[in-house]
């Protein structure tokens, strides 16, 4: 069994000119302090365990409402049905208004208390002004933060964090319109932003509508590869967590090339568009989210009409890159399906998610996703609020025995506590940050 021999003088010499590899280097015998690569898996998996600055631990509350742990980031997206939210009266309503689900809306908004709330179905000669007053006075944010807010088309993007980067379309253009931000999230807590793309496809069926739906989806894939790469029109910072979601018109009566052109990259119009890419960071897929009905019930559609001739069925979604999150909690929020109990502890009614539950008139449904982000790199392995010497131990071992980045798993405790430099690594680029807040013995 190795050792790893360590003391204040190797930490604060540890890497010479040469830039020497970790698993190379050359370990002085001062012995202040000897630890085995046992002792140091127990550390990684005991003592990081449960530690402010160590692992993200989710707990299963049995409430499928409540978040699985407050550093989640939970996004809410839902086709509010045109402008059903406001009053009947408003001078802004859009032409298609028929429903008033403006109490719904806030008890809904109340339940989820979403960091990042997604709309679509907002009329267009609506200023965004009009959501952010419903989302002040149902859910204010928490104190020091406020509510910023991003509309362009029918879409609306607002977040009790700020809106960095807000665009109106791609380029080229989906010819649609839609929201995009990057939601600037506390460096304290999420150690990268969250890039969020709020779209409404085009609806129906049909040849017409059907490639309509495929255009803006092949614009959304060039958009991304565009912001993967320096130069163009957006450029987003390396692994910044990407998500696509919104009312997407998935129907079972079509083929649904557009949500897998989202998932997997495959650009139909390659003249206009640009050859397929593999979207993730890690040159692989996207995940579609599909989530379930309140976390636990089999149906994940997130449309359905008893009025009608059409099958429920999932048009919402939400897609993501999964190299760089997690999901902690999701579901596609049905109050008609809720215990009694659960609707009064939730301060819901069983009617909110249907525009006329009496006769079986709904629509779409509210979807939520809590992502985990993970909190920057403090360098604290055993959680005593300080980087001392059973650290750097710690950092040794992580960093002899790190896997190759195509491989590393972001959730990972070593990746956890030392990946300063944000390459899903622990290796020689990570040392200066350690070094720098080492405190000694």
């Amino acid at each position: 069994m190795g050792s790893l021999l360590v003391s204040n003088a190797a930490v604060l010499a540890r890497y010479p000119a040469d830039r020497r590899t970790v698993s190379d280097h050359h370990r002085p015998e001062w012995g202040f302090l000897e630890l085995s690569k046992n002792a140091m898996r127990q550390i990684l998996l005991g003592l990081l365990m449960g530690m402010g600055t160590g692992p993200i631990v989710h707990a299963d509350n049995g409430n499928f409402l409540a978040r699985k742990s407050p550093q989640d980031v939970r996004v809410l997206t839902y086709n509010i049905n045109w402008d059903s939210i406001f009053p009947a009266n408003d001078p802004h309503n859009h032409r298609f208004r028929e429903h008033d689900r403006s109490e719904a809306f806030v008890r809904i908004l109340k339940a989820v208390n979403a960091d990042v709330v997604c709309l679509q179905e907002i009329g267009e000669r609506r200023p965004a002004g009009d959501v952010l007053r419903i989302l002040e006075q149902a859910v204010p944010a928490p104190a020091g933060r406020e509510w910023y807010i991003y509309k362009a088309a029918d879409d609306v993007i607002a977040s009790i964090y700020p809106l960095r980067m807000p665009a109106g379309d791609t380029a080229p253009p989906t010819n649609r319109g839609l929201a995009m931000a990057l939601v600037d999230l506390p460096d304290q807590m999420h150690r990268r932003d969250l890039y969020v793309i709020d779209t409404h496809f085009k609806a129906a069926g049909g040849t017409k509508n059907i490639a309509r739906r495929q255009q803006e989806a092949d614009a959304i894939v060039h958009w991304i590869a565009d912001a993967r790469q320096t130069g163009g029109r957006i450029d987003l910072p390396h692994l910044t967590p990407i998500v696509i979601l919104g009312d997407m018109n998935a129907y079972d009566t079509d083929p649904q090339h557009h949500v897998t052109t989202l998932v997997t990259g495959d650009i139909a119009d390659e003249r206009r568009y640009g050859p397929d890419i593999a979207p993730d960071w890690d040159s692989t897929a996207m995940t579609d989210a599909l989530p379930h009905h309140n976390a636990g019930l089999p149906e994940v559609y997130t449309w359905r009409d008893d009025t009608g001739q059409y099958n429920p069925g999932p048009l919402d979604r939400v897609i993501y890159t999964d190299s760089v999150l997690r999901i902690a909690n999701a579901f596609v929020l049905d109050t008609s399906k809720m215990a009694p109990e659960e609707l009064q502890n939730a301060g819901l009614e069983a009617g909110d998610v249907a525009l006329n539950a009496a006769t079986g008139l709904f629509d779409h449904l509210p979807v939520v996703v809590d992502f985990i982000i993970p909190p920057p790199a403090t360098g604290d392995a055993d959680g005593d609020g300080r980087v001392g010497l059973t650290d750097f131990a710690v950092f040794e071992e992580c960093a002899a025995s790190a896997s190759p980045k195509q491989g590393c798993d972001f959730l990972d405790p070593c990746v956890q506590t030392f990946d300063f430099d944000l390459d899903f690594d622990v290796d020689d680029g990570d040392f200066p940050y350690f070094q720098s807040r080492f405190q000694g013995e």
